[in-house]
């Protein structure tokens, strides 16, 4: 039968988002867990678990940020499970969400569109996360 072995938009639409957000997940991941090979296999889980539900993800409202989410809890249980403590002392500072706009931002240098775009987020709500976290750190305790 003609075109039976074409994938579905549904296995392409994945396939183009693995392609489109692995190497900054990954990075992502590593400037946490301050472990390659560790982040690699977090996001390959991640991703694995994205494809296998893709089809109910691509319902949600908000499917980029679902996977963030997902991302954020793999990586942040992968820590605890090693017992490092010695990288990531953004994300015990700050909220989950103005941790990561600074880490995105300013550990791995990507511009608020491209943030914004990773994280699910509008670019005005990465900018109002980012500011946020710079008036936390700027706070009492923290200009030490």
């Amino acid at each position: 039968m003609p075109g039976s072995h074409r994938p579905s938009t549904g296995l392409l639409g994945y396939a183009a988002f693995v392609q489109l957000h692995r190497r900054d997940y990954e990075m992502y991941a590593g400037a946490r867990l301050g472990d390659s090979k560790l982040a690699m296999s977090v996001v390959a889980d991640v991703l694995r678990r994205a494809e296998l539900s893709w089809n109910t993800l691509m319902l949600r409202e908000n499917p980029l940020a679902l996977t963030w989410r997902a991302l954020r809890d793999s990586v942040t249980t992968a820590r605890t499970e090693t017992h490092e403590s010695r990288t990531d002392g953004l994300h015990r500072a700050l909220p989950d969400q103005a941790a990561d706009a600074v880490l995105l931002r300013e550990k791995l240098g990507m511009d608020t569109k491209a943030a914004a775009a990773l994280m699910g987020l509008e670019e005005p709500e990465l900018h109002m996360q980012f500011q946020a976290a710079r008036r936390m750190l700027a706070g009492p305790g923290h200009g030490r």
